[in-house]
């Protein structure tokens, strides 16, 4: 890939034959996520685990500044919205094990056309963070060949490992263990438009208000994260504050190297308030298995950016329609928030 200095800022560079490695990624996950779940329901190919899906409001400022109000993000603009918490691994694991956990966001009242075809007059928009500034590989044909390595397996995976020495170490650093979701920060990793002026461009996070650090547990169960969540939220509300981060540089703050974390500083533009609640009911962990989440699912305002951006696109859409089919099931996109016992 050429330099990035050589771009204009929020400008995006196709590699050569993107189109042909996104589509080998999505038949390589075609082939693998039956053999996870042989039996049963199949869970979603990224972030299966769910600790929970809640119901939040975001909640633009007041006084928000002009230069700000891009989009979504008007002055006083207040949206009903499920937040759903999850662990990243391709296999439910234990919460103890090191891992990436993840925040996907759908806002529901959004006005205004919406770019995925399908769902072009959908009122939903999504919001996609995890708990690492970056990913491990620098674009889409090299997670296309680390993931031909991960499923390869064997002298295969080994020779991959010893030739991108820095892809492991990268994905080492990206994962850790986690005490608390309420307390975790949340970062987009990637980047996206922010309004019509296509030289803008950010990175999204979700920073929680309340700043201090639970303990781990002295006995944690499988499944601890989630009883926190069901604990906390059965007394007390909190609060995130969602932050954008301009790229100022494109030399230092590439588009299409997601390795590379940007260095702005963060400009508050929301609050997440996630209400005291119950939502552990059977009802609503089965209404969560319906939606999808998609960066995609926005308008041209908040457009998503680079090549991992663009790979989403597409791998998103199949893979949510094939787990769909396998479970026999319908995907499911709010018009309004639904409530359960």
């Amino acid at each position: 890939m050429e330099k990035q200095q050589a771009y204009a800022p929020g400008q995006e560079y196709i590699e050569p034959n993107e189109d042909i490695y996104i589509e080998k990624i999505i038949q390589a996950f075609k082939k693998q996520l039956p053999k996870y779940y042989p039996t049963g329901q199949v869970k979603r190919m990224f972030h299966p685990k769910m600790h929970g899906l809640v119901k939040a409001v975001f909640k633009v400022p007041d006084d928000l500044e002009a230069k700000y109000q891009q989009g979504i993000f008007q002055k006083g603009a207040e949206y009903p919205c499920w937040v759903r918490f999850s662990n990243a691994k391709k296999k439910p694991a234990s919460d103890i094990k090191k891992d990436m956990r993840g925040m996907a966001i759908k806002l529901i009242g959004v006005p205004g056309e919406k770019l995925l075809n399908a769902h072009r007059n959908d009122v939903t928009h999504d919001f996609l963070l995890v708990t690492s500034k970056t990913l491990q590989t620098r674009s889409v044909h090299d997670f296309q060949k680390s993931l031909s390595a991960l499923m390869g397996g064997g002298l295969k995976l080994l020779w991959y490992a010893l030739t991108h020495l820095s892809v492991v170490i990268r994905s080492i650093k990206q994962i850790s263990k986690c005490s608390n979701l309420l307390e975790t920060e949340f970062f987009s990793t990637t980047p996206y438009r922010f309004g019509n002026d296509e030289t803008k461009a950010v990175k999204y996070a979700a920073i929680p208000q309340d700043n201090q650090a639970s303990s781990m547990p002295v006995k944690p169960t499988k499944n601890f994260l989630k009883k926190r969540l069901i604990s906390d939220l059965s007394h007390s509300d909190y609060c995130f504050d969602f932050m954008v981060q301009f790229q100022e540089d494109p030399s230092t703050m590439p588009i299409e190297d997601p390795t590379v974390a940007w260095t702005s500083p963060y400009v508050k533009v929301a609050t997440i308030r996630i209400p005291k609640q119950h939502f552990n009911s059977p009802a609503q962990e089965n209404y969560a298995e319906k939606l999808s989440f998609t960066p995609w699912h926005c308008t041209k305002a908040h457009q998503p950016i680079g090549g991992v951006n663009r790979a989403r696109k597409a791998v998103y859409i199949a893979l949510s329609d094939f787990r769909h089919k396998l479970n026999g099931k319908h995907e499911h996109e709010p018009t309004s928030m639904e409530f359960f016992n």
